[in-house]
């Protein structure tokens, strides 16, 4: 098993410091590190945003849905679920880019697509979670862990290009992607998550590498290794 400890141990908490110490992006209303290397918040920012070059981590939760965004007012009641929406429908993401937090962007439900950077090693645990649009994800070659329940509940997606280099999916990590068709798992693969691809109703074939699909019966559950075909 790959040691990936190096790349999921980095601290992807915002770990705001003195206003003084942080560089404010007026434009975007987003907060970076005195370095730059850090997006730490983001409060009030528009439908669309371009991350500067420089940044490395997009901290936990920057662009997650909060209670201030809902469409009406619902003081001390609870917010109801087609109104827990971010604001954000379009980013741009820097060739620095090498972490995205986790929950970064959790119920951006008007985001449609996204391109994530040749750079990207790591994508946190419901980085994605709830973006009920998004269709397509195609994931950079250096990327080596996808992260619990990292795509949950994205409706309609339905294209997933998995890269050779990838290590990890974690648990419930495409769970109820309700369009998804198939996918292709590549050979490198050494770990696939409880639940990560249940709910997947749509689900027709796995596509595997010549030679791997004894090993990867042993990773999937039954009723998804009679879906897998070695290419």
């Amino acid at each position: 098993m790959t040691d990936l400890s190096h790349i999921l141990s980095v601290d992807t908490a915002p770990r705001l410091h003195k206003l003084t110490d942080d560089e404010w992006d007026a434009d975007y209303n987003c907060s970076y590190s005195a370095d730059g290397t850090r997006l730490v918040d983001a409060e009030n920012f528009p439908g669309e945003v371009v991350v500067r070059e420089g940044c490395r981590i997009l901290c936990d939760g920057v662009f997650a849905f909060q209670d201030y965004m809902a469409e009406n007012d619902h003081p001390g009641g609870e917010i109801p679920v087609d109104e827990q929406v971010s604001f954000l429908d379009k980013i741009s993401l820097p060739a620095s880019l090498t972490h995205i937090g986790k929950e970064a962007f959790l119920l951006c439900g008007w985001l449609r697509s996204i391109r994530l950077p040749k750079s990207l090693l790591m994508i946190g645990d419901r980085a994605f979670k709830d973006c009920w649009q998004l269709e397509s994800v195609s994931c950079p070659a250096p990327l080596v862990s996808i992260g619990d329940q990292a795509f949950e509940d994205c409706f309609s997606l339905y294209h997933v290009r998995l890269n050779k280099g990838l290590k990890r999916i974690g648990e419930k990590a495409f769970h109820c992607c309700e369009e998804l068709e198939e996918i292709s798992l590549p050979a490198g693969l050494e770990y696939i998550g409880p639940s990560a691809f249940k709910g997947c109703k749509a689900l027709e074939a796995i596509y595997v590498p010549e030679g791997t699909a004894a090993r990867f019966r042993k990773m999937l559950p039954e009723r998804l290794g009679r879906l897998l075909e070695e290419e």
